[in-house]
């Protein structure tokens, strides 16, 4: 049942849909031997009851407190839920995978923020920069994840996480614009995409597309509310900068 329980909160914490968390539930669960599964998820909690033959129910409730977007670990517990179900592999070796991607599935590194700078540059190309232009806001914008990783340490809500850091994104481009021959709005355009809800939007939207209206709707609402804060911290800047 630990097994069961540690793959559906990995799930959940790296962005999966619900009905991918629930499926993977119901089939590691008969893999295991249990005779009925229940599972029910949402994006801050996960149930899961497991009958036995013999009559025995164990019921286990597990809270989400924080999730990112991994799709790297999502696809390894699909594999792994899909391997052991098939007795391909032991749950020994599933546990053993399954503790090594809880300790390394947070996509906190240097490669990540460095990938994220990349992102900018190229929307800022999409929207009509120049490559000098790219280059500034890649820099924001690995700049700008380093700071929310920084914020992410301490119990500082995502939205304000968003707020400061398109507040940082649109205060550093505003003065370099001031010292370079750079158009500052696409520049920050480029440079808050990485911010940016698209894997929320689109798990929130399939999630309603399969049924799952609890959790597509508080899912679209957080992907809102963080791009209205995206938009907030550039505007207030914005204003304070005279434009």
């Amino acid at each position: 049942m630990g097994l069961v329980l540690l793959a559906g909160e990995l799930l959940l914490t790296c962005g999966a849909e619900m009905y991918r968390v629930e499926e993977t539930i119901e089939r590691m669960g008969k893999a295991a031997g249990f005779t009925q599964v229940e599972g029910f998820a949402t994006p801050t909690g996960l149930f899961i009851s497991l009958h036995t033959a013999d009559g025995h129910v164990y019921t286990r409730v597990r809270r989400i407190r924080q999730s990112f977007n991994n799709l790297s670990t999502i696809a390894r517990v699909n594999s792994l839920s899909r391997a052991f179900s098939e007795g391909t592999i032991t749950a020994t070796q599933v546990g053993e995978e399954l503790e090594e991607l809880r300790i390394t599935s947070k996509p906190d590194t240097i490669w990540g923020r460095l990938i994220g700078g990349v992102g900018a540059l190229a929307f800022t190309l999409i929207f009509g920069g120049t490559w000098f232009e790219g280059v500034i806001a890649g820099l924001t914008g690995a700049l700008v994840l380093v700071l929310v990783a920084w914020l992410d340490r301490y119990p500082v809500p995502k939205v304000l996480q968003a707020a400061m850091g398109g507040m940082f994104a649109a205060g550093v481009i505003l003065w370099a614009s001031r010292v370079l021959a750079i158009h500052p709005d696409m520049t920050t355009l480029g440079a808050v995409m990485v911010m940016t809800p698209g894997v929320a939007m689109t798990t929130a939207i399939r999630d309603l597309l399969s049924g799952e209206l609890l959790s597509g709707l508080s899912r679209s609402a957080e992907a809102l509310a963080v791009s209205v804060a995206i938009a907030t911290g550039v505007a207030i800047v914005i204003s304070l900068g005279g434009r």
